[in-house]
């Protein structure tokens, strides 16, 4: 399972942190992790909150990189998104063998230190993440 950010994960400061996602490497590298691991996206992003023209842009996006969204973690009012991913944690009906947190955030709750793959927020997902993910997710 992957919990993903967008913001400074699948865009970045370098380029404005574009609601059009215009920097194709960053879904690139999602791509390859979800290929090589099989994981499943949740959304954990604020972008998951309302359907806005951000939310339509990601759908269609991921759709160009044969990605698909399986759910979001609920929206918990002054919680952490570790509170959030816990709660989805909780009520979930599939099995989580592994997960990662794809955030460039970096409080994360009690999975900050064993599950947390921080990206840096200027350039968003790189190669390296993206190894980091690929082995924690096939432990």
């Amino acid at each position: 399972m992957i919990f993903l950010d967008v913001d400074g994960v699948l865009n970045s400061a370098q380029d404005g942190y574009s609601i059009r996602l215009k920097t194709d490497s960053h879904l690139k590298l999602l791509q390859y992790i979800v290929k090589e691991t099989g994981a499943k996206i949740v959304l954990s992003s604020s972008w998951r909150i309302g359907f806005t023209p951000a939310s339509k842009n990601l759908l269609a996006r991921f759709k160009e990189y044969g990605l698909e969204l399986m759910d979001c973690t609920p929206e918990l009012s002054g919680a952490c998104r570790g509170d959030e991913i816990r709660k989805w944690l909780n009520d979930t009906d599939y099995t989580v063998e592994n997960f990662v947190i794809m955030d460039d955030e970096a409080n994360m709750a009690e999975f900050t230190e064993k599950n947390l793959v921080q990206t840096d927020t200027n350039v968003g997902l790189q190669e390296k993440e993206a190894i980091k993910c690929i082995k924690m997710l096939n432990m």
